[in-house]
């Protein structure tokens, strides 16, 4: 089987999520001597990438008036849906070719429009000073609406409550703008608009990737606040953050998944999300003010003040805010941290599966600019160097779909499109030089990754070799295969260590382990072993640091079951779903979700995630020290607790490889030939692999 040939048919609608290409060209990152970002492609092969991508749901172009829109209907208090009345709204794409990935978009017109923006308002004269869903905002006067949360209990929620501007026309791209104050009442009783994305229909209907596609309409005009607040309100409560992950690229604060209603009545914290630009709507940068770059981060920095300045007036304690997020949401987490206009804006931080130091969470300035440039040929756009402005300009004019489907056409076989960049604005500095620096929020952090983080991935990447269903197994040669489409520019000394730190040597024939070697492999380098590096600097500068490995699949989980516990799979138990009984969980994974929700809200209000006094049913949660390392494992019935986790396989990345790498620059980066077990060349390469590890060993002392 030639995976290579997999790529063109893997440049569908895949979801944003995914990472697919530059994720899994496993370091090209880190080895800074191969220059794969700069990759180039012809233009007609970006417009031909760019275009099998495509995007759902309605989209309000900037063109589109808030104002012409009708009113909707109020959310159902006695629902079970959070967000979910607004499904179905818009466009939705159906796959033409499902070898090739081909779309084409049919349009599904909803019976109702939904109604944005600052046009939902009530005259003054009907603004009922008592009533105790009416808030006074430092912008204007907003009205929540009480919810019911699936065990019984009463929330009070306020849904999109605009912080910013709407970042239309000459604000595409530009950092945010503070809404401007209204008069009279806004009703925040509707779930906000996703922001203008890509969605996953690489699986069609299936429920284990559609829960990850946004559910209410996208649009350009999304810089919304959600807060939800335990019944009856409190006084000074600690104030969760959730940041919504996605690879930077997709990704809605509104999902099913995250349905804040059961984390604020359970454990009486006030839980607030927010929407962010994605995707280059987001993140393009040209290095002037008209695209500055990072414009998603400066949105995220917005909200934060929002809530700074807020959240009293809804019961919370600005003091108290945690920031809490997943993959690219943890990243974001991790980013405020460093970053010196973010840093006093919150308390402490929770990093699900998401670290600054991920090969993936950031671009050169250099290169962010080449794909931008890209973009703008793949779109009719000037693409000169030296006229940026008309660039933008030209970028502004063009529909919001047109720039989401073209944005895959930037790259070159190792790379995703628009995500951070040192802009010297919000980061002055690589995440690298702040962490060895110490320059950084001091705080406590709790952090952790999930043992199955790969197979999300790959599963995108080798849809033929891992095929969605159950009894898929590698066999050794597919596996050397796989390792070589998985790297293809780095040299065959790095590729060889590869495949012998993850070669399971009493049984290296197992299929079953051959699979899942390539889970560990990619899980290991993209997450784990960077939130283990970020764990380990905080530790080290002698923060409160808590590390978790989380081990439970659920009874439910509708993937094959050899993918294990996938990345992303806590986030259901962090916001409560399991409490659902129409959902189907085992009582014990009920009693699961709220330790779950107990530990994280307990770090959220005290810095601690043990209950205190301590209690007999919660395992003791140890500090994650420098020297000491531990974390607990987050399964059912665990009392574990390990150091590390994967020490090993860290050590490799972070320190062997490199070294490594650096000792073999000189050997041709190309894919080794197969070659009968008696030649010269066979015989040949192994020696000279294992000449260089003996000398590095004992340099290096690895």
């Amino acid at each position: 089987m030639e995976i290579r040939g997999l790529i063109t048919r893997l440049l569908g609608p895949c979801h944003i999520r995914h990472l697919i290409l530059c994720s899994l060209g496993i370091y090209s990152i880190l080895v800074q001597s191969v220059h794969c970002r700069h990759h180039d492609i012809g233009s007609s092969t970006a417009h031909q990438l760019g275009s099998k991508y495509s995007q759902s749901s309605s989209l309000s172009s900037s063109s589109q008036s808030s104002s012409s829109l009708v009113e909707e209907p109020a959310l159902n208090k006695d629902s079970d849906a959070f967000f979910t009345p607004y499904i179905g709204h818009g466009d939705s794409v159906r796959i033409v070719d499902a070898e090739l990935g081909t779309l084409e978009r049919e349009h599904v017109h909803s019976t109702t429009t939904r109604r944005r923006g600052l046009t939902r308002r009530e005259s003054s004269s009907d603004a009922n000073d008592n009533d105790p869903l009416l808030i006074t905002t430092d912008k204007g006067k907003v009205r929540g609406l009480t919810l019911e949360a699936p065990s019984g209990k009463k929330v009070d929620a306020w849904l999109g409550i605009p912080y910013a501007q709407p970042p239309l026309g000459p604000l595409r791209f530009r950092h945010p703008r503070p809404v401007e104050k209204w008069t009279g009442v806004l009703n925040a009783t509707t779930p906000p608009n996703s922001c203008v994305q890509i969605v996953d229909t690489v699986f069609g209907d299936f429920p284990g990737a559609t829960m990850w596609n946004p559910n209410t309409p996208l649009s350009e005009d999304c810089l919304y606040i959600n807060v939800v607040v335990p019944h009856p309100r409190p006084k000074n409560s600690a104030v969760m953050l959730w940041i919504f992950g996605g690879g930077f690229y997709s990704g809605t604060a509104t999902l099913d998944v995250y349905d804040h209603r059961t984390l604020a009545s359970e454990e009486n914290v006030i839980v607030v999300s927010l929407q962010y630009r994605v995707a280059s709507l987001g993140f393009l940068f040209l290095g002037t003010p008209e695209a500055p770059g990072n414009a998603g981060l400066f949105d995220q920095n917005l909200a934060l003040r929002w809530v700074r300045d807020n959240i009293h007036k809804f019961g919370g304690d600005p003091s108290r805010v945690t920031l809490f997020g997943e993959s690219a949401g943890a990243v974001s987490v991790s980013l405020h941290l460093l970053s010196a206009l973010s840093r006093d804006l919150f308390q402490r931080a929770i990093l699900q599966s998401g670290s600054p130091t991920a090969p993936w969470a950031l671009v050169s300035r250099e290169e962010a600019t080449l794909r931008a440039l890209r973009l703008a040929e793949a779109v009719n756009c000037p693409h000169d160097a030296s006229k940026l402005t008309d660039t933008v300009e030209c970028l502004r004019t063009k529909d919001p779909n047109v720039l989401v489907d073209n944005e895959w056409g930037t790259l070159g076989i190792c790379e995703f499109p628009f995500v951070p960049v040192v802009d010297g604005a919000f980061l002055d500095e690589t995440p690298q030089r702040s962490l060895a620096s110490g320059r950084f929020k001091k705080t406590d952090i709790l952090t952790g990754s999930n043992t199955e983080e790969g197979y999300y991935f790959i599963i995108y990447y080798l849809t033929e070799l891992l095929r969605k269903e159950e009894g898929v197994t590698v066999s050794r040669e597919e596996f050397l295969q796989a390792v070589r489409e998985l790297n293809p520019y780095v040299n065959g000394a790095a590729r060889q260590a590869i495949v012998f730190e993850y070669t399971d040597w009493t049984e290296p024939e197992n299929p079953n382990s051959n699979r899942d070697a390539l889970d560990k492999m990619v899980g290991d380098y993209h997450f784990t072993c960077n939130v283990n590096e970020f764990a380990q600097r905080y530790a080290e500068e002698g923060n409160n640091v808590y590390m978790y490995l989380y081990t439970h699949r659920s009874k439910g989980n509708p993937w094959p079951r050899w993918t294990g516990v996938m990345h992303g799979d806590e986030i259901n138990y962090v916001f409560g779903e399991p409490l659902n009984s129409d959902l189907g969980y085992m009582e014990d994974e009920k009693d699961f979700s709220r330790k779950i929700m107990r530990y994280w809200s307990n770090f959220a209000k005290t810095g601690n995630p043990n209950p205190s006094p301590p209690n007999s049913d919660f395992t003791e949660w140890p500090k994650h020290t420098a020297h000491g390392r531990h974390y607990l494992e987050l399964g059912l019935n665990t009392t574990y607790v390990g150091r590390g986790p994967r020490l090993r396989q860290c050590a490799f990345w972070k320190k062997y490889l490199p070294q490594l790498v650096a000792a073999t620059s000189n050997l041709q980066a190309t894919p080794a030939p197969s070659e009968p077990c008696g030649s010269s060349a066979a015989l040949y390469r192994p020696l000279l692999f294992l000449i260089v590890s003996l000398v590095l060993v004992t340099r290096f002392k690895i």
